[in-house]
């Protein structure tokens, strides 16, 4: 195995990250910050690669832990960037509510659900702010597939593909 530079290859991922920003045309970076260690590593990447200023994470809970979200709020602060949050419970539990009772709510059917609520609600972060989401996946995720497309995978999924 390979000696693996990290000092090395965290500036070339933040290089990316600005100039994949400056080719979009756009102002700055939106995040969901989970409180674990992909999206705090990711917004840290980002804050170094476009500077505090461009970066906005999000705090996205549904039937959440409370303890990630104190943990997002933490990194967040750290860091110095704004942090907003958006929970998603009651807008999950409405949504169950609207599917007709002849149909049948099963695991697999609600599997990605939550994802895809963040989801939408990073890109519409996004949009509102003319910025881009960034995804806080990683590696070995998308090896396995384990991901919400446009979701946590994001613009830098390009960078790890």
């Amino acid at each position: 195995m390979r000696d693996l530079d990290i000092p090395q290859l965290s500036k070339n991922i933040q290089s990316w990250i600005k100039n994949y920003l400056e080719s979009a045309g756009l102002q700055g970076i939106v995040l969901g910050l989970s409180g674990g260690i992909d999206s705090a590593v990711s917004t840290a990447l980002c804050v170094n690669a476009v500077g505090r200023s461009n970066v906005v994470t999000v705090g996205l809970p549904c039937e959440s832990n409370y303890q990630d979200l104190e943990d997002a709020k933490l990194v967040a602060e750290s860091l110095g960037v704004r942090f907003f949050i958006i929970d998603l419970t009651s807008t999950y539990k409405e949504f169950l509510r609207t599917i007709p009772p002849q149909i049948e709510i099963n695991r697999k059917s609600l599997s990605n659900t939550k994802p895809r609520l963040r989801m939408l609600s990073l890109y519409f972060m996004a949009q509102l702010m003319d910025y881009l989401v960034a995804g806080t996946g990683n590696r070995t995720e998308l090896a396995i597939g384990y991901f919400t497309k446009y979701g946590d995978l994001g613009f830098l999924y390009e960078f790890l593909h």
